[in-house]
C-alpha cells in the first residue's frame, strides 16, 4: 500500500514536524478562559441563552438535545448555533488578538491565514464545551489529516498521543472541573432525562438508543 503520509516523512523529520505543530497551536489567554469557563457555568446553569452544534441530517434532531438539557439542566433556552461555528468563531476572535477577516484586523488584530477553529475535545452538542475558551483553539489547517475525529491511521493516531497528554496538562484544572460538574449535575440524572425525551417526541427503540449513546457521549467524563 503507498500512504501519501509516508512519502510526507521522507521528505520531512517527522518527530520534529509533530513537535513543532503543536506549538503553533494558538490558544485563548488562560486568564480570558477564566472568566468564560465561570460565565458559561452559570448561564448553562442560570437558564440563560447558550448554543449547541445542530445535530442529525440537516440538523432536524437537535431538537433532542434541546430538550434533553431542559430536563438535565433545567435550561430552556438552548438555541442551534446559526453557522454550527458563529459562537466559537466570535469568541476566539474576541479573546485572541488574532482575526481571520481583513476587516477585523482594522481593530488591531493580527491577520491569520491558513488556520481553522477546531473544538480541542469536541462534545459540540454539549453546551459546556462548544461555547468554552478552553476548548477552543486555532488549529494548522494542515493538521487536519492528523487532528480530525474522524481521521484514522498510524499517524494520526500518533500525533494525538502527544497532543493529548499537552492539552491535558494545560487545561487540567478545568477538566478536574468539567468533570466534576459531569459527575454532580448529570451522571445521577441523565438517565431519567433521557427517558423523558423519548416519552416527549415518542421516538422507537432504535432511535431512542442511537440518540442514547449520541448523548452520553457528548456528556463523557474527559479522561
Amino acid at each position: 500500500m503507498r500512504d501519501a503520509y509516508d512519502k510526507l516523512f521522507e521528505h520531512i523529520e517527522k518527530d520534529l514536524f509533530f513537535k513543532n505543530s503543536i506549538d503553533d497551536i494558538i490558544y485563548i489567554e488562560m486568564d480570558k478562559i477564566d472568566s468564560n469557563w465561570d460565565n458559561l457555568k452559570k448561564d448553562v446553569f442560570g437558564n440563560n441563552t447558550i448554543y449547541i452544534r445542530g445535530y442529525g441530517r440537516d440538523a432536524q434532531k437537535t431538537k433532542y438535545f434541546i430538550a434533553l438539557y431542559k430536563h438535565l439542566f433545567g435550561n430552556e433556552k438552548i438555541i442551534k448555533d446559526a453557522t454550527n461555528n458563529a459562537q466559537p468563531t466570535k469568541l476566539i476572535k474576541c479573546h485572541t488578538n488574532y482575526c481571520k477577516k481583513t476587516k477585523d484586523g482594522k481593530n488591531g488584530k493580527e491577520l491569520i491565514r491558513n488556520y481553522q477553529i477546531s473544538h480541542l475535545f469536541g462534545r459540540t452538542k454539549n453546551p459546556l464545551l462548544f461555547n468554552c475558551a478552553w476548548n477552543i483553539a486555532y488549529i494548522p489547517k494542515y493538521l487536519d489529516p492528523f487532528t480530525g475525529h474522524e481521521t484514522q491511521g498510524e499517524y494520526s493516531s500518533e500525533f494525538k498521543g502527544l497532543l493529548l497528554p499537552v492539552l491535558k496538562q494545560k487545561f487540567d484544572f478545568y477538566i478536574k472541573d468539567y468533570n466534576q460538574l459531569i459527575e454532580d449535575k448529570v451522571l445521577n440524572k441523565i438517565d431519567y432525562s433521557l427517558k423523558e425525551v423519548k416519552k416527549d417526541f415518542k421516538m422507537n427503540n432504535t432511535e431512542f438508543k442511537r440518540f442514547e449513546q449520541d448523548a452520553k457521549n457528548e456528556l463523557a467524563l474527559i479522561l
